[in-house]
């Protein structure tokens, strides 16, 4: 499994609901009441999880009295980023407009409903962008 996260979250079904919109797959058949953790999907590949907060908190100890949200962004790159683009302008603002950051790879952010940043980088301008060859592997 590649580096995955699991993110606290203060509902779940209203996270849920956000990432449907988005064109995520989110997988609940491991949720129950006492253990509220739903699998999230993109493009039929796993990518992270969504794990109520509270919950959370009891499972990992460390977590307790620790904010909903972080400082710092995760990544999905997508194959039609206009598509993404387009999709995720339709539900939620865009924090950071779409560019090319310093290898060529085009990217936008946007944040969930508990403020966590999540960076969309396009495929194809990565496979073209300086990266390739270096320490990123070719898909």
């Amino acid at each position: 499994m590649p580096f995955a996260p699991c993110l606290g979250v203060k509902d779940t079904a209203v996270s849920k609901a956000f990432y449907e919109k988005l064109g995520f797959i989110v997988d609940s058949r491991t949720a129950t009441e006492s253990d509220d953790i739903h699998m999230v999907l993109f493009d039929g590949a796993f990518c992270g999880m969504l794990y109520r907060h509270s919950q959370l908190e009891s499972w990992l100890p460390s977590l307790k009295d620790k904010p909903v949200g972080f400082t710092g962004m995760f990544y999905l790159e997508v194959e039609n980023f206009q598509h993404m683009l387009d999709t995720v302008a339709a539900v939620t603002d865009i924090v950071r407009e779409p560019s090319a950051d310093h290898t060529g790879t085009r990217e936008f952010y946007f944040a969930d409903p508990d403020g966590y940043l999540i960076g969309i980088n396009d495929a194809a301008s990565r496979r073209d962008s300086e990266l390739v060859g270096g320490f990123a592997t070719e898909s």
